[in-house]
């Protein structure tokens, strides 16, 4: 087996998030590999032949109305393969609008902390009881499809979950994967392991060759050049190229725009130092940029 066949093999994702164009989405994944399992997002429109082995799909949260005719839509025969479906928000209205509930413009929208109160037993709600939750939404489902049932609600969400356990369909009007969300990890928990019979299979610090022999099969022979903000993002980027590549072929420029924290440039610079960085150079551009905000 070659180091890319042993790639793709290794990162086989158990759970996709399917992104309706929220904001969240790739943050459910993620959070989704926090506990442990490997998640992939992919367009909402995905069809579901494509995601046949998938233990689980989540349907993320997004801006739009399903009732909408340019909205978001996914493919229903999602709902025909006996694969666990969870909801997020949009994700929730949407399982609503395909399987036969209805949803509806709220009489005014739920933004920011609200307190759950779960009124019946359901394979989510593990561990959970009552929580602090995060909402955003001015749609709301008005009644359910066939076949569910709401298992929680908040003051003014009459059906902020609900289930239809046998068909392992389960839809959230609020959001999970934020912090703000305190049993959040909790119930993406219960989805994931208890719901969908997932496995772990994600470690961090196991995935690092792998992504190294990703850099090295992409760069092929050529070498690799940065912007870098001194940021995690962009210093982990620089130092897996670094470690794939070696410090001959990584380029890296920061620009210091004069409007720094204190020190802040010193200390990047210090730190790719210490990383053996051999091409960094910093660019100290503070009279060109504060010239060009005189006055703003």
């Amino acid at each position: 087996m070659t180091a890319q066949q042993n790639i793709a093999t290794a990162v086989a994702p158990q759970i996709t998030v399917l992104d309706t164009g929220g904001q969240y989405t790739h943050l459910i994944a993620r959070r989704v590999r926090e506990l442990g399992v490997y998640a992939d997002v992919q367009p909402s429109d995905t069809p579901a032949r494509e995601l046949i082995g998938r233990k689980g799909i989540i349907i993320s949260g997004g801006p739009a109305s399903v009732y909408e005719a340019s909205s978001p839509q996914i493919d229903p025969a999602l709902f025909s393969r006996h694969q666990p479906v969870l909801g997020i928000c949009y994700g929730h209205q949407l399982l609503a609008h395909h399987l036969g509930g209805r949803v509806h413009k709220g009489e005014r929208g739920e933004y920011g902390i609200a307190h759950l109160s779960v009124i019946c037993e359901d394979a989510l709600w593990n561990g959970v009881t009552r929580s602090q939750i995060w909402m955003s939404h001015s749609d709301t489902v008005e009644v359910l499809p066939p076949g569910f049932r709401i298992t929680a609600a908040t003051e003014t969400s009459d059906i902020a979950a609900m289930s239809h356990p046998e068909r392992k369909l389960f839809g959230l009007q609020f959001h999970p994967e934020v912090v703000h969300t305190h049993a959040g990890m909790r119930i993406l928990e219960n989805f994931l392991f208890d719901v969908c019979g997932a496995e772990k299979d994600w470690n961090v610090s196991q995935r690092v060759p792998l992504v190294e022999e990703q850099i090295r099969q992409a760069a092929k022979g050529r070498n690799v050049f940065f912007f870098v903000s001194g940021g995690v993002d962009s210093t982990v980027a620089y130092t897996l190229c670094l470690r794939a590549l070696g410090p001959n072929r990584v380029y890296g420029i920061y620009v210091d725009t004069g409007l720094m924290r204190k020190d802040e440039t010193e200390f990047v610079q210090s730190i790719f130092n210490e990383l053996g960085a051999k091409h960094f150079m910093v660019d100290r551009a503070e009279e060109e940029f504060l010239l060009a905000l005189d006055g703003v």
